[in-house]
Parts: C-alpha cells; sequence; structure tokens
C-alpha cells in the first residue's frame, strides 16, 4: 500500500506498507479489486514481524506489516467517478448545446495559445473509440495515440501537464526518468515471502485512463521497444523468473518528443526528422508537428497572451467555458454509457477517403511510399466514434467521419 501521489507536497516520497492478504482476500474474485493503481480501504491488524537475516537467524530489527481482513476499492477506473442525478442532468443539457465540441476544444488547455487542432484530437482522445472484441477472441482497441513532436517551447510539456489534471485517471512520466520496466513491469524479490513478486508500471496502473510521456526520444531503444506490445495488443506479458503473467493496459498514451536535431531543420523532410522506430510511430494514430516558426502577427497575439497571463488578467480567449470537474464527468459518463456504431454513410466516407489515400501515390504501375495503412484506417474510426461520444450519440454519423478524417488528413499533410 502506498500513499496516493496527489495527497504529497512537492518532492516527498510516499511512504509505503506492506500488506498480507490470505484466504478468500486473494481469490479470483476479490484480484480485480486488488489492482496495480486501485485506491483501496484496507482493515486489518498492524503485526511487527522479525527480519529473517541471510544466515537464517533472526535480527532485532522488525518490520510493520498489516495483516488484513477486508479490503474495498475506493475507485473503479474512470467508472468510479460519482455522478448525482443533479450531474447527470448537467451533462445531458451540456451534450444538447450544438457547440459543445468547441466549447471542450477551448476548455482543454485555455492558458495555452493557439494549437487549436490539437486541442481537438486532445479532446477526442479523452473520449476515445469503443472497444470491440470479435467471436474469435481477437480484441480491437479503442484508444486513441497521439504524438507531438515539436520544436522546444513550443507548449508540448504544458499540454501534456493539463491532460493529465483533465483526464479521469492519469500518469505522467518523463522519458529519461522512465525505463522499460517502469513503464511495464518488473519482477522484484519479495522479501516478506521469500519469493519473486510482481511490480506493475505507469501503464498498467493507468489501465483504463490515460499516460502522458514526456521526452519520449530520450529513452534508449531497448525501452521504447517495451511498449510496443502495451500500445496495440493492450497488455504487457512478463515471463522472469518463475512468474508468467499477462496484465491489462487498456490505456492511452499521449506522447511527446524532440526531432532529431532538437529543434526541426525546415530545409529537411518531416518524416526524416523525427529520430523514433518506425514501428512505434505506426503505432501512433495521430502525430502532429509542432513548428515554431517566426510570424509577426501571430507573435504579436502571443506575447501579448503570455503577458496578459503574467499580469494576471484574463483575455477573451483564456476563459474555461467548462470546468475541469464536469469535464472529467462528462467524460466518464460518456465512456461508461455511450457506444456508438457506424452508420452506412459514415461507413462509406471513410472507405472512399481510405481507397483514395491509399492510391493516390500510384502512377502507371510504380508505386510510390504508402501514406497510410491498415491501422490509420482503424484510427478514423476511433476518432469517428470519438466524436459521436463527444455529443453523446448513440450513432456515427458522416460528420463525425468527416472531423476524423478532417485531423488525419491535417496530419499527413504537415509530415
Amino acid at each position: 500500500l502506498e500513499e496516493a501521489p496527489e495527497d504529497l507536497d512537492g518532492g516527498e516520497q510516499p511512504k509505503r506498507m506492506n500488506i498480507f492478504l490470505k484466504q478468500d482476500l486473494v481469490s479470483p474474485l476479490s484480484d480485480k479489486k486488488t489492482n496495480p493503481g486501485s485506491k483501496i480501504v484496507v482493515v486489518g491488524i498492524l503485526k511487527e514481524i522479525p527480519i529473517i537475516l541471510a544466515q537464517g537467524g533472526k535480527s532485532t530489527r522488525f518490520d510493520l506489516i498489516i495483516e488484513a481482513n477486508y479490503v474495498e476499492p475506493l475507485q473503479e477506473e474512470f467508472s468510479s467517478l460519482e455522478i448525482s442525478p443533479e450531474q447527470k442532468e448537467e451533462i445531458l443539457e451540456l451534450s444538447r448545446d450544438p457547440k459543445i465540441y468547441e466549447k471542450l476544444v477551448q476548455s482543454i488547455a485555455p492558458t495555452i495559445y493557439g494549437h487549436d487542432r490539437i486541442k481537438e484530437a486532445l479532446v477526442l482522445q479523452l473520449f476515445g473509440g469503443c472497444k470491440k472484441s470479435q467471436e474469435d477472441g481477437v480484441k480491437r482497441r479503442g484508444d486513441i495515440h497521439i504524438l507531438l513532436v515539436g520544436d522546444p517551447g513550443s507548449g508540448k510539456s504544458q499540454l501534456l501537464k493539463r491532460m493529465s489534471i483533465v483526464a479521469p485517471k492519469s500518469r505522467f512520466v518523463s522519458g529519461k526518468g522512465a525505463s522499460g520496466a517502469g513503464l511495464t513491469a518488473s519482477v522484484v524479490k519479495d522479501e516478506f515471502l521469500r519469493g519473486w513478486a510482481l511490480e506493475a508500471g505507469a501503464l498498467v496502473l493507468a489501465n483504463k485512463g490515460l499516460v502522458c510521456i514526456d521526452e519520449l526520444d530520450k529513452m534508449t531503444k531497448e525501452d521504447t521497444s517495451a511498449m510496443h506490445e502495451a500500445l496495440e495488443q493492450q497488455t504487457v506479458t512478463i515471463s522472469k523468473a518463475n512468474i508468467q503473467a499477462t496484465l491489462r493496459s487498456e490505456t492511452t498514451v499521449l506522447a511527446a518528443a524532440n526531432p532529431k536535431h532538437g529543434r526541426f531543420d525546415p530545409y529537411e523532410i518531416l518524416a526524416k526528422q523525427i529520430e523514433l522506430p518506425s514501428t512505434l510511430i505506426n503505432r501512433f494514430d495521430l502525430i502532429f508537428p509542432v513548428k515554431d516558426l517566426p510570424d509577426e502577427a501571430k507573435d504579436e497575439k502571443l506575447a501579448h497572451f503570455i503577458l496578459n497571463l503574467h499580469k494576471g488578467e484574463r483575455g477573451e480567449q483564456e476563459r474555461q467555458i467548462v470546468n475541469t470537474d464536469t469535464i472529467k464527468r462528462y467524460v466518464a459518463y460518456a465512456k461508461q454509457f455511450i457506444n456508438p456504431k457506424l452508420t452506412d454513410p459514415a461507413f462509406n466516407e471513410i472507405k472512399r477517403y481510405f481507397v483514395s489515400m491509399r492510391n493516390s501515390g500510384t502512377t502507371e504501375g510504380k508505386i510510390q511510399s504508402i501514406p497510410i495503412s491498415a491501422r490509420q484506417l482503424e484510427g478514423l474510426v476511433r476518432l469517428a466514434e470519438a466524436s459521436a461520444r463527444v455529443r453523446l450519440s448513440k450513432t456515427v454519423t458522416k460528420k463525425d467521419a468527416q472531423v476524423a478524417i478532417d485531423l488525419l488528413h491535417h496530419c499527413l499533410q504537415l509530415i
């Protein structure tokens, strides 16, 4: 058991306490209650146990453990957010607003200037698509992964920090301080039971939530390769010592990275400057290059906006229309109850765009690089479903499909 990170001040380390569960508390039924990362209430007896020395004798020092006889989970993913009837009415009232999408986009990060397209994508990422299970046991993920690659000082980390506050359940990690084991899972020696124990990493702890990974390019190749399975299959399989386990990590990933030489070279092709393995890049549904180019009119607005923030005056643009708690509840409600289905017009719209994009590179039998693969097709479906969820709609319309196509096309054009 570890202290909740939100109760700590500054750089404190959370205090830990070992808990001993036995009999029915470790049955498969109660296993879901004690998933790593969930908040729990434990009732038990505090006991002192002697530390066994390597020679086999007992030490004079004692360890504290809690022998538990009751465990109650406080939160179960995003569905843990209690929504009262009044709040539900407020959510439904919001969803009837024809401009709900624009309002959420404006409220997602009001103190960060510009980046409107990225904010649109972040709203859709919060809602996510629907997870589907086929009859043959294949699962299709519903989470939308987004990668921001950009010049330093363009506000990427600020966006990530803000998203980790807005999302109902989230973790924030930084590339240099994150290892493959810290992201997925690791096996550690358990002093108390004299065996091996499994420790979950960030992607598993934020199951059904959002993980923000900053400085993705600073991670070593071995560590980024650990993320492949977690991003696409949404499980983390571990086979170490005598432990073979598969942990669920149905986690949405929002990552930020710098280009190859620290910032973009305007004369070089963009795709060559993103120094990440292509297998990893392929797993992101949307990739946004964030360029920091001088432009007098834009720079004047930016300076005005930032200086106003420091002066403490709220401009017209950074008024938060929907407050953070309402966004959290709205997202939780949509994810719990709304599972939109594709309609024929949306189906045909996505199909038409995919086929035309695939074949736009071929000229008289010569095949050029393919700009889009089947993964992006699934990404389009997820984005369209998320767009329908924003309106709390049960069907994905042609307009939702166009929102998804618009965003993907915007990303492809920039790269």
